[in-house]
């Protein structure tokens, strides 16, 4: 399963969000980082500059889908760190959906409202 990651920044993305990534072992996978500087020369990283004044959020979520190499996206920000085995946990769970929300959580583990639990 080939996977583009979308990170979306005004900032810079700190490296332990990019090694949560990259320590997935994903065979196939592509970082597009959108916004904030271009302080990535550690890692295979594909930046886009964004002018904060000429949109939104949705305008960089955009960005990332016109750039994107692979058909499974994760739109995610420069705060989100995935738990180790997250793509283990996709191979089991397969390739047949259009859509698919990831349960967030919190530093204790307690859940992070999310779109799916925003009246948690």
């Amino acid at each position: 399963m080939k996977f583009t990651f979308g990170i979306i920044t005004n900032t810079t993305v700190p490296n332990r969000v990019i090694e949560s990534i990259v320590n997935q072992n994903i065979s196939e996978y592509e970082i597009i980082i959108v916004g904030g500087e271009n302080n990535y020369q550690n890692y295979n990283i594909r930046h886009f500059y964004f002018n904060e004044n000429d949109g939104n959020f949705t305008a960089k979520k955009n960005s990332i889908t016109r750039h994107a190499k692979y058909d499974n996206i994760v739109y995610t920000h420069d705060y989100v760190e995935f738990l180790d085995g997250w793509y283990d946990g996709f191979l089991k769970f397969g390739d047949d959906w259009d859509i698919c929300m990831n349960t967030f959580l919190n530093s204790d583990d307690s859940r992070f409202r999310d779109w799916c639990a925003w009246d948690d």
